[in-house]
């Protein structure tokens, strides 16, 4: 009985499956000993990887207004021209009218760096000093230690920061060429868009075109919507930032207010690490400050909650933050701040493969793996009939 049990278990798809992917992690594994073979593959993949992603996150963005122009009779190839014309037009505008002033604050902030640095040493002194820290016993805390502790750390911080900037840099190869083959990038992702699906598909078996073309489609349109919806509430967010910093009266607002638009890409944390340069320059300007940019961030907060995401991000997917929170801390390892902006639109495409080959393929484990939430049945309205032939 137990051979036959052996037997079986050995003949099932699992056992395949399972031994296939030992395999091809042995394979990998191995592979990955050999560093003169995988060198030359790693740079060239590091050397594209990142202007298709920025060329794909533009193509989210520019592809509604090329199909709005579409629709004014506007012939595609026009359309792209007039939308790449439409968006540096915007730039160049923004610039004129900001760029003055975010680089006048850019230059004062930083020409002010070590006087904001000794300022906020001597406000940590002074809060240890203070009456509210008196009713704790400090004895065995030495205060220069700690200020010594928290330059060493801001010290750190500041080298990762410009080492990070600096591998960044590096592993896009360099700005000039990015500024070159982009826009190219772009203008064939935006060429081509209704030849990519056709080109994938042909590839797969009969039976599976129409499954491989839902999955796609179903793909396309998740990502389209939540690139454009994040970008649009990040804009949003950075503005009301920038009203709030300016009825606080806090320097340097407009630097400040763009850091955190950039931030809130980051979905979950990066609206909170939006505001840690308004922290800390709060800290050696006035610490009652910290007080107000928090109170801004929560209005901010409560707005964006209950009237812009709802409005944006309602067709967006449906991630339970708990798993936000476990991907952003898994990728932070790996790829570092780009690992935090694709690791979200990654998971979803992923979770909609899973799901639609599981509905398509295993049905009866379709509301087993509970792989989104299952909307409640809708109630049947109660159709009225009235029967106006007359009974015999």
């Amino acid at each position: 009985m137990d051979n036959n049990t052996n037997f079986v278990f050995i003949k099932s798809k699992f056992f395949k499956y399972g031994c296939y992917l030992l395999l091809v992690l042995l394979i990998i594994f191995m592979f990955g000993k050999i560093d003169f073979f995988f060198s030359p593959i790693l740079s060239f993949i590091y050397s594209i990887i990142f202007p298709l992603l920025f060329g794909g996150l533009l193509f989210y963005i520019l592809r509604p207004l090329v199909k709005l122009l579409e629709k004014g009779k506007i012939p595609h190839i026009w359309s792209i021209a007039l939308a790449f014309i439409i968006v540096l037009s915007a730039i160049i505008l923004f610039t004129s009218y900001t760029g003055s002033l975010v680089k006048t604050q850019f230059s004062e902030f930083y020409q002010s760096l070590p006087s904001l640095y000794q300022k906020a040493e001597n406000t940590v002194n002074n809060l240890l000093n203070s009456e509210l820290f008196g009713y704790f016993d400090l004895s065995q805390l030495q205060r220069p230690d700690i200020a010594s502790k928290l330059s060493e750390f801001a010290q750190s911080l500041i080298q990762s920061a410009g080492k990070g900037t600096i591998n960044f840099i590096g592993a896009i190869t360099n700005v000039g060429s990015i500024i070159i083959i982009l826009p190219i990038i772009l203008f064939y992702f935006l060429k081509d868009d209704s030849k990519f699906m056709p080109s994938v598909v042909r590839f797969a078996p009969a039976s599976h075109k129409s499954n491989l073309r839902k999955i796609l489609s179903d793909i396309d349109y998740v990502l389209s919507n939540y690139i454009a919806g994040q970008l649009l509430v990040a804009f949003f967010i950075g503005l009301l930032m920038y009203i709030g910093y300016l009825i606080i009266g806090l320097k340097y607002s407009l630097i400040l207010a763009i850091f955190a638009m950039i931030t809130c890409i980051i979905p979950f944390f990066g609206p909170w690490l939006g505001i840690i340069p308004a922290i800390l320059l709060s800290l050696a300007d006035n610490p009652f400050m910290a007080v107000k940019i928090f109170i801004v961030m929560i209005v901010v907060q409560q707005i964006d909650n209950n009237f812009i995401s709802p409005q944006v991000m309602k067709k967006s997917m449906d991630i339970h933050p708990l798993t936000v929170i476990l991907l952003l801390m898994g990728i932070i390892p790996i790829l570092g701040f780009i690992g935090l902006i694709i690791v979200i639109p990654l998971y979803s495409a992923i979770k909609i493969t899973i799901k639609n080959i599981v509905e398509m393929y295993y049905p009866k484990y379709a509301m087993t793996l509970e792989l989104d939430k299952t909307n409640a049945p809708e109630k049947q309205k109660k159709q009225w009939k009235f029967d106006f032939t007359k009974k015999k």
